[in-house]
């Protein structure tokens, strides 16, 4: 079980494969095995790294850890540094994405292209777009559960989120997405250690390398999507029909075709419905 030292911060990651590396990042609150299904899909064409953030599985979760999207991509490129990767593809999955958007806004030559799922902030049209005064009110209710009545109920409150609406009516979907939220405790809703901001003016124009934009039909975070598609040249769209925020597990095979087809094209941007 490997991790990355970073003095008061451990990061837990997992590598297979071999080929290109492909870093696959989760979304809030989720760790490594929110990949479970699509990650044999990939490792036979893809150096396939995955890892649970920081405040996330098996990786440090402290409350006076800072906790922001540069500060994640930070980490991204610290486990880059250690594992000896000087340019990966990235793919991420909602916070995942906004992860993944951010580190190659700060760092695009070391980005090979990037997958967003389910999300795409910080908008490469600039912060003038916000598509998100549900999430953000949904993130303060749970951190106001978990300063008043414990990390706990904060996650039983989170599980019931209509994120997941799709995987609790599945027996072996509600089993993956329990397994995929273990070790979160809380700690980015409970610090409050400054955080940075990401320049999302000044880092839009980086993103010229190849960028796929994913999402389910029934996602709320669609549109979004499409609008940060229309408004970045280099973007390509692929929406999944009967599909809602979680396509990692909801739909992994579709979501590892879609991936594996546009790593391998890397041809001029394109949009369209994504597999049936």
């Amino acid at each position: 079980m490997p991790f990355l030292d970073l003095g008061p911060l451990q990061i837990h990651y997992r590598i297979a494969g071999s080929g290109p590396p492909l870093v696959l990042i989760p979304g809030w609150t989720l760790n490594l095995h929110l990949w479970d299904e699509m990650a044999p899909l990939l490792e036979p064409h893809h150096r396939v790294i995955r890892y649970d953030p920081r405040g996330a599985g098996r990786s440090t979760s402290n409350p006076d850890l800072e906790y922001s999207r540069l500060a994640d991509a930070e980490d991204l490129a610290a486990l880059l540094d250690h594992l000896g990767i000087a340019e990966a593809n990235l793919a991420g999955h909602s916070k995942g994405a906004r992860i993944a958007l951010t580190f190659a806004m700060n760092w695009p030559g070391r980005s090979l292209s990037v997958a967003a799922i389910g999300s795409a902030e910080p908008h490469p049209a600039g912060s003038g777009a916000s598509f998100r005064p549900i999430a953000a009110q949904w993130v303060a209710k749970a951190a106001k559960t978990a300063r008043e009545e414990g990390p706990e109920a904060a996650l039983r409150n989170l599980g019931r989120a209509r994120l997941f609406g799709k995987l609790r009516s599945s027996p072996e979907g509600l089993r993956h997405l329990r397994l995929a939220m273990e070790g979160y405790a809380a700690a980015d809703l409970l610090s409050e250690a400054a955080k940075r901001t990401c320049d999302t003016e000044a880092g839009a124009p980086r993103l010229t390398m190849p960028v796929l934009f994913l999402a389910g039909e029934e996602d709320p975070f669609l549109e979004e999507c499409r609008y940060a598609h229309e408004h970045l040249p280099s973007s390509r769209l692929v929406v999944l029909p009967r599909c809602g925020h979680m396509a990692p597990i909801e739909r992994p095979r579709a979501v590892a075709d879609a991936l594996q087809a546009f790593l391998s094209e890397a041809g001029p941007p394109a949009s369209g419905d994504g597999p049936r």
